[in-house]
């Protein structure tokens, strides 16, 4: 026997207008959603509808109302096929939207099913966005944990899309929620989601630091910890700055030789041994740059272009105790007025030390101590 979406509506008035009450009503209600569902119709989603919309009328006690949407909840939307599951979830949303507080569960599951959706679509920040949205009562309903999870997901989904303005809030949430759990699960992703969000602010070394922590991490899976090594040798790449940690770092590095997978141990000893970085080891090297790391600077160098013309700097100067600013520009393969910029930053940090002679064009360096950085 197939349903239609006015053969549904009479039988759910039916129900409520000839039973006396509740407790003799659910039973039939359920009955009446199992049908429906056992029976595949073209209008399945159009029935199921009218059956949320008839559960959200004010008419409807909530001991009736509650228990259906946890089977529409927790049975119907994960058996549906995703487009229907999808526009179904939708819909339970906006008419649960009013009653809020009466419905703070079953919201948060809908927002959670929407959300996985949308992840599978790789739609982050819509996913994200489900997530946000889920009721503030939810939280006290469930654990410290549940808030945690909550907050480490939004933030996962903000970074996958490349947003982590907005996934910051829910990290600096999450750091003063973990200290009061004991679920290693939950520390660990914590320590995940920090690491990739000092790796979107582009603070290279702190993040280095953290994936250094993760890839040794024993109660991470091989997979994971080799991840966090591979951003832990872009992130220790990509650094500026930090010359003594960064070489620290790179020394950690060479000894692993899980760093093979990723990276000739060659290129890491040039970084060591402050050896010149060519043209096709930075292609290598490229290669294993997530999309934020492909950003550049004001003057429209890729970070990884000027990490790399800081490193060869540094060879350069413990070669020569002057260089034209045009040779140099020429040894770092870009415009020597971009050269003179990078050099300059340098000597004003007090990373090397030199003078940039304007009216001759040259840099000159004033140190030429081999254990200097």
């Amino acid at each position: 026997m197939t349903f239609s979406v006015d053969q549904v509506r009479y039988e759910m008035n039916q129900i409520f207008n000839y039973l006396p009450s509740d407790i003799e009503r659910l039973p039939k209600y359920r009955i009446l959603l199992t049908n429906v569902v056992s029976t595949w119709s073209i209008e399945m989603v159009d029935i199921l509808k009218e059956i949320v919309e008839f559960l959200a009328k004010n008419n409807i006690s909530l001991f009736v109302s509650r228990q259906m949407f946890s089977d529409l909840c927790l049975k119907v939307l994960p058996w549906l096929p995703y487009p229907q599951s999808k526009l179904l979830a939708h819909f339970m949303k906006e008419k649960m939207q009013s009653r809020e507080a009466d419905y703070d569960y079953h919201l948060s599951i809908i927002c959670r099913h929407l959300s996985y959706i949308y992840e599978k679509e790789q739609n982050w920040n819509d996913a994200a966005h489900m997530l946000v949205s889920i009721p503030a009562e939810s939280y006290y309903r469930f654990s410290t944990d549940y808030e945690l999870e909550l907050y480490l997901k939004i933030a996962y989904l903000y970074m996958a899309g490349d947003d982590p303005l907005l996934a910051e809030p829910y990290v600096k949430r999450a750091s003063m929620a973990q200290a009061h759990t004991v679920n290693k699960s939950i520390q660990l992703n914590f320590k995940i989601c920090e690491a990739r969000l000092m790796d979107f602010r582009l603070e290279f070394i702190e993040a280095a630091q953290k994936y250094y922590e993760l890839s040794h991490c024993p109660l991470f899976e091989e997979n994971v910890r080799l991840t966090a090594l591979k951003n832990m040798i872009v992130c220790t790449i990509l650094s500026l700055q930090n010359g003594n940690i960064r070489i620290q770092f790179l020394k950690l590095l060479l000894k692993d030789e899980r760093c093979q997978k990723f990276i000739e141990l060659s290129i890491l000893e040039k970084f060591c041994t402050f050896g010149i970085i060519i043209e096709s080891e930075i292609g290598h090297i490229e290669t294993l740059l997530l999309p934020h790391q492909k950003i550049k600077t004001d003057y429209g160098t890729p970070i990884l272009i000027e990490a790399i013309a800081e490193h060869n700097i540094l060879s350069i100067k413990k070669l020569y105790k002057s260089i034209r600013i045009e040779s140099l520009g020429h040894l770092l393969k870009m415009k020597p007025e971009i050269a003179k910029i990078i050099a300059e930053r340098m000597i004003s940090e007090g990373r090397i030390k030199g003078a940039i002679d304007h009216t001759y064009g040259f840099i000159r360096f004033k140190s030429q101590n081999p254990n200097e950085l």
